[in-house]
């Protein structure tokens, strides 16, 4: 600052009043480096984070609007910034909250704006995603919007929602938990094949109900079932998956399972 107010004077301009923010940390207190991950602005873009989360979260390095507030929009921030609340101590640039922050933004958008963010990204990770309509990739994405805390995750972790865009799912016959589930998996079946409305509502009931009777607990039958048709032990909500996914494929799954669990030895 000494210079530049020099450089004002010398050639007959009036300086403007300087404010110094305060030096960025790690969160281990030490300057703030490529070793503490991404520092260009382009890389945050790469990663998958929004430019108002990023807007948000920059404005509260070494300022804020009172001891409570972590999310404001742009607006709100300039309307509300003063000189007085910036903190004179060194600011920490904490990875967690910013991912938290960026969550809180993706959850906030409505479900098209969603879809159309997070779409490049899915196409990235999940090449077969690319030849699904717009409503299709909108109902799937929908059940990932409350997990995802940046959009990066859709590419980076592909096994999120390829089993909604592929036909042949990669498991083994004892991923289904045992031979004993394949009167399970016939009986699940059989009841999804009679269901009227291939909704949440119907199936949960029938399925919870066919727990009860095989004298399963539905955590046992739900894993099954939740193998059969994605293929992974963890996934969105089942029912919600296999509403998405449509009866014709979700029972097309469930059969081809049915025939795998009969491979398993006795």
């Amino acid at each position: 600052a000494p210079r530049h107010l020099m450089l004002y004077r010398a050639l007959g301009y009036e300086p403007p009043e300087y404010a110094h923010l305060p030096m960025i940390l790690g969160t281990d207190r030490s300057k703030l480096s490529k070793r503490h991950g991404a520092v260009s602005i382009i890389d945050y873009k790469v990663h998958g984070y929004l430019p108002e989360a990023m807007v948000n979260f920059l404005s509260l390095l070494g300022w804020s609007l009172d001891d409570k507030t972590d999310i404001m929009d742009i607006k709100t921030i300039i309307e509300n910034f003063s000189i007085d609340r910036i903190s004179k101590t060194a600011a920490i640039f904490n990875v967690e909250k910013l991912d938290w922050m960026n969550g809180a933004y993706i959850r906030a958008l409505s479900l098209d704006d969603f879809t159309d963010r997070a779409r490049p990204f899915l196409a990235e990770g999940v090449a077969e995603s690319r030849g699904f309509e717009r409503d299709y990739v909108k109902n799937a994405l929908a059940l990932l919007q409350e997990r995802v805390k940046k959009l990066g995750e859709l590419r980076d972790q592909p096994e999120l929602t390829r089993f909604f865009f592929i036909d042949e799912l990669e498991y083994t016959p004892a991923d289904l938990l045992g031979k004993k589930m394949t009167a399970a998996l016939e009986s699940s079946l059989e009841r999804l094949e009679n269901l009227d409305d291939f909704i949440v509502e119907s199936m949960e009931t029938a399925l919870r109900a066919l727990a009860e009777e095989l004298e399963l607990k539905p955590g046992q039958l739900f894993g099954c079932l939740r193998v059969a048709v994605t293929g992974q032990t963890v996934s969105p909500p089942l029912f919600e998956t296999m509403a998405v996914l449509g009866q014709e494929s979700t029972l097309k799954r469930l059969r081809t399972a049915v025939e795998k669990s009969r491979q398993l030895p006795d």
